[in-house]
């Protein structure tokens, strides 16, 4: 059985992170090793995290300098073969998800391996289904990437890589990608199906002004890639991300309901 290291990384997280722990306890043939990095918290969320402590295999409480440095810290610590990241306001999509990724993981002898993800909003209602199919070696020129939260890896080959470059405030997730996806012997297989339920208001859905600095991001991180970019490319990813939100109001209308 694959061993699969899972990073949480919280700060004042108690309104939601029962739900994250409960969604990683609920996942089925599958080891996983539950990697809690909490930056600090006041407001509880240590408490709930010692409930559940017979399920988190490690628990750092303390300072940190951002969400990539948290990602960083969960990282060095991971001894699974394999290493995602599940954040406190988000939840596996059902039981069998990491299982399934495993699966094709082993079959296809991928160095990775990645599904889709559904943004949820307050009342885990469908808003935009980010699908991981298109190809990352030919989307990283348009700023489009597999979705992180979907995202599971060989965790000598993220070390390798040099974990996320903590330069990047929004965009060290793309970052990590195009190092990875530039690598020609990199191979990673898309499983098709919603993998994680991501509750809106993150750093990646912070309206107009979070999406123009991330956007100046992947346009720096591409450059420093070697990857032939223009700003206009980049920007050329929004029609896309439109449909995602078409997909997933589509999805509320069809009368989709989350897991409990």
């Amino acid at each position: 059985m694959t061993r699969v290291s899972v990073i949480t990384v919280c700060l004042n997280a108690a309104a939601t992170i029962e739900r994250t722990l409960r969604s990683i306890r609920s996942q089925k043939d599958v080891a996983i090793e539950h990697i809690v990095i909490d930056g600090g918290s006041t407001d509880g969320t240590l408490a709930i995290l010692e409930r559940h402590r017979d399920t988190i295999a490690h628990l750092v409480s303390e300072p940190d300098t951002g969400l990539y440095d948290a990602m960083n810290k969960g990282l060095a610590l991971a001894t699974g073969e394999f290493v995602g990241f599940l954040n406190a306001d988000d939840a596996f999509a059902a039981p069998d998800v990491i299982e399934g990724l495993m699966r094709v993981a082993t079959r296809t002898g991928s160095d990775a391996v990645y599904g889709d993800v559904l943004q949820v909003d307050a009342y885990d209602r469908a808003s935009r289904l980010i699908k991981g199919a298109a190809m990352p070696a030919r989307g990283l020129r348009r700023g489009l990437m597999p979705p992180h939260p979907a995202f599971y890896a060989r965790t000598h080959i993220l070390r390798a890589a040099g974990g996320f470059d903590t330069s990047y405030r929004r965009a060290a997730d793309f970052d990590l990608m195009a190092r990875l996806f530039r690598d020609p012997g990199f191979r990673a297989a898309h499983r098709p199906g919603v993998v994680t339920l991501m509750r809106l208001g993150g750093l990646s859905t912070q309206g107009v002004k979070g999406t123009y600095a991330a956007s100046l991001e992947i346009l720096r991180s591409c450059r420093a890639n070697g990857i032939d970019v223009t700003r206009w490319s980049v920007l050329s990813r929004y029609p896309l991300k439109a449909r995602e939100v078409i997909n997933g109001r589509l999805m509320r209308l069809g009368g989709w309901v989350a897991p409990q």
